[in-house]
């Protein structure tokens, strides 16, 4: 038995609620398992679990340790990773943390070339709420720029810059009234990204101002593109969030010298004793690949 071993195993099975759950992701039997926690419980003195033939039940010691546990255990894989990778290839666990639009419309761009071009990372992507604050089990936390936030624990770079613009399906554009001046956009129907409110105000280069409205409101970035695309209305978002739509001609920009002013996108990771070969290559290879196609990103992430 030993500390990294015993304590992984706790951690999984606290993230899996169940020690045949942990057991098949650790390649392991139930019984292992046991064992490897009941060593673990004797050697620091307290109950992490108590343990029914039905449920488990993290213990107030249980989550303390767990908590500080998770953050040690995954400090010394990363280690592992990165001497190894001093010598060798880079591989290990990437974990990213974008809010929803940010993670189906902006990153996915990215991360097909990015797995290509290191097959041995693996990279799992949490989606987070946004305005969240990050999390020290992500290795790369991504949203918009915090501004109350101020924490010793962080590194922030901008990742991105991008402009929101208006765009249309071609059948909307053919079927409405001809949209050849801000002031036109008024008897159009928007399609609106929010969780309330059918009226929102928004600010333009040169300060100029438009209040949109419409029929339809969403939080779901994948639904609000599909109902552009379907005709249901003009959506406000970036040429690199629906760049599949522009591509294949489903949607179309409408006004396109009308934009918001320029916005970014930031990346937030732990300062760490050590460095994060993953973190660097990742944030390194967003920038440059960004930095060759137009900024953008999707409306009120």
């Amino acid at each position: 038995m030993d500390w990294i071993t015993c304590a992984n195993s706790f951690i999984t099975v606290v993230e899996h609620g169940s020690l045949a759950q942990a057991a098949n992701k650790l390649n392991t039997s139930s019984s292992a398992l046991s064992k490897r926690l009941s060593w673990l419980e004797k050697q620091l003195g307290v109950q992490l679990l108590k343990r029914t033939t039905r449920h488990l039940t993290v213990t107030d010691a249980g989550q303390l340790f767990y908590q500080r546990s998770a953050l040690l255990v995954n400090d010394w894989q990363q280690m592992l990773a990165e001497t190894t990778a001093t010598y060798g290839e880079v591989g290990g666990i990437l974990r990213l943390g974008a809010p929803l639009a940010t993670g189906s419309r902006l990153l996915v761009n990215y991360l097909t070339e990015f797995s290509q071009c290191y097959p041995k990372i693996k990279i799992e992507l949490h989606t987070v709420t946004a305005g969240q604050l990050p999390d020290l089990n992500l290795d790369v936390f991504i949203s918009r720029e915090i501004t109350e936030f101020n924490s010793c624990s962080y590194i922030a770079t901008k990742l991105l810059s991008y402009q929101n613009g208006f765009y249309a399906a071609p059948a909307y554009l053919e079927n409405n009234l001809p949209i050849t001046t801000p002031e036109q956009l008024c008897q159009h129907n928007y399609l609106l990204f929010g969780e309330q409110n059918h009226q929102q105000d928004h600010i333009f280069e040169n300060n100029q101002r438009l209040r949109l409205q419409g029929n339809f409101i969403t939080t779901n970035p994948e639904v609000l593109v599909a109902g552009a695309v379907a005709g249901m209305g003009l959506i406000l978002t970036s040429s690199q969030t629906i760049k599949r739509e522009l591509d294949n001609g489903l949607l179309v920009p409408v006004l396109p010298t009308l934009k918001q002013p320029t916005d970014a996108i930031y990346a937030y990771y732990p300062k760490l004793n050590y460095h994060h070969v993953k973190t660097k290559l990742f944030i390194d290879f967003i920038k440059q690949k960004s930095s060759q196609t137009l900024p953008a990103f999707c409306a009120q992430d």
